[in-house]
């Protein structure tokens, strides 16, 4: 009691559920100071190991963990090399990178602003599709990176992959073309530019915004935008007009596929499909495949660590986006000069991702674009598997609907807001050169 007192003295000042002013690396093998910890909405722990784990918190966190006898160091002391942050570039700098990249390409990719952060500084996405300037009836998949501001890597091989895929559009590259003719592709650089700026996790006001979204297992359950930080808002408003369904978002600090869920022992939907897309991720980056510390560089989030309010477990759960979370260097903050190695051991494996959206299955009304209801997925019997299995019923909007799935044979059935039925057939293969043949007309 004595200690909760004094926890609630130093932390007075918090307003935010994760605030990240103080930084930590906590020595901790048995796993006891992580239960003593996680108690604690005010604090962020990530990036567990054998030996402890990081746990961010606001002012007064030093002083707590030294009142409960942790062995603890500070994590800007153990961690940031300060030659190693010059070179990097500045949100400034980034924006150009982008802009000068998009400039007389704009028939196949477009830069908008989906937001700005708490400093105004704009929330840059781009968009490529054959169709630049058209909502078409396609696939629609993400890629979001920096949303931890020191966790640069991500940022820096999204820019590098958005030169990539221009080029070999351009070049005509097959796998690329079929890429973009027949999906949507949106990759948002930097979540929090404010974050990189400063060189530090949180944003301007030292918010996580990893911590920041809704969250189906705690009291803030509900999916709305109100009191959450500005960058935040701007993802779930730019989420709630799209309709992905596959993402990742990108970190740093170890070299590993998260998955969902983070915040609930469960499994999640689809785990299977979920585990093969992570592994395959990981079996073309030869550092993630050959990890000593996860089998197959892959990881449950909830056998990690807890988080609550996370990213990907609220696109999953609240728009049937599957998304991973994809941990790309042991340091945060490396070298400027190890980022064209790190773009290599990635590279083929985030094109692959991206490339998995087509592996689904989908409907429209071309007639009827506001039609909104329920659709009931059911897999069929095949020679692989000898039971029908319900997997789900999944609400939309906006008259169309796709989800990624299994391989597999599966029936749709779709009951409108008016009350009127529909029942489709879809076979789910991996023919990337007939995705648009994914989407049946009703």
């Amino acid at each position: 009691m004595i200690l909760r007192l004094l926890l609630s003295f130093l932390f007075i000042s918090s307003v935010n559920a994760a605030v990240t002013e103080e930084g930590f690396f906590v020595y901790d093998s048995t796993g006891e100071s992580l239960k003593i910890l996680n108690q604690h909405k005010e604090i962020s722990i990530d990036h567990r190991t054998r030996t402890g784990f990081e746990a961010y918190g606001p002012k007064g966190l030093g002083k707590y963990l030294e009142l409960l006898n942790l062995d603890h160091d500070v994590l800007a002391e153990m961690h940031e090399d300060n030659k190693n942050l010059g070179d990097y570039p500045t949100p400034e700098e980034i924006e150009k990178q982008l802009k000068d990249l998009v400039k007389g390409n704009e028939s196949f990719v477009k830069m908008f602003s989906i937001g700005e952060s708490h400093e105004g500084r704009k929330l840059w996405a781009l968009k490529f599709s054959d169709n630049v300037e058209v909502d078409e009836v396609e696939p629609e998949v993400k890629f979001i990176a920096n949303m931890h501001g020191n966790e640069i890597v991500g940022r820096e091989l999204m820019v590098r992959l958005v030169d990539e895929l221009i080029t070999k559009y351009k070049n005509n590259d097959f796998s690329i073309q079929d890429l973009i003719n027949n999906s949507e592709v949106y990759i948002i650089p930097s979540m929090n530019p404010d974050g990189a700026a400063a060189k530090r996790r949180g944003n301007a006001r030292w918010s996580d915004l990893n911590r920041d979204f809704p969250d189906f297992t705690t009291n803030d359950n509900t999916n709305e935008i109100k009191g959450r930080e500005p960058e935040t808002k701007a993802i779930m408003l730019f989420q709630a007009q799209r309709k992905f369904s596959l993402s990742a978002n990108f970190h740093g600090g170890s070299v590993v596929v998260n998955y969902p869920w983070d915040t609930h022992a469960d499994d999640a939907p689809l785990t299977e499909l979920i585990v093969d897309l992570s592994k395959e991720y990981a079996s073309y980056n030869e550092p993630m495949r050959n990890s000593t510390r996860f089998q197959d560089g892959v990881v449950n989030g909830y056998r990690w660590y807890h988080v609550d309010g996370g990213m990907q477990d609220w696109s999953y759960y609240w728009y049937n986006d599957l998304q991973v979370t994809i941990e790309l260097s042991d340091h945060k903050w490396p070298n400027y000069s190890e980022i064209p190695q790190f773009y290599e051991e990635n590279k083929e494996s985030l094109i692959r991702y991206l490339s998995r959206v087509h592996q689904g299955a989908g409907f429209n009304f071309p007639k009827n674009p506001n039609a909104k209801g329920k659709v009931e997925i059911k897999r069929l019997k095949s020679i692989n598997n000898d039971k029908e299995m319900l997997l789900g019923t999944y609400p939309f909007s906006g008259g169309e609907f796709y989800k990624v799935l299994p391989l597999g044979k599966y029936q749709y059935k779709i009951t409108l807001s008016d009350g009127s039925e529909h029942s489709i057939n879809a076979l789910v293969d991996f023919d990337t050169t007939n995705s648009n043949g994914n989407y049946q007309a009703l």
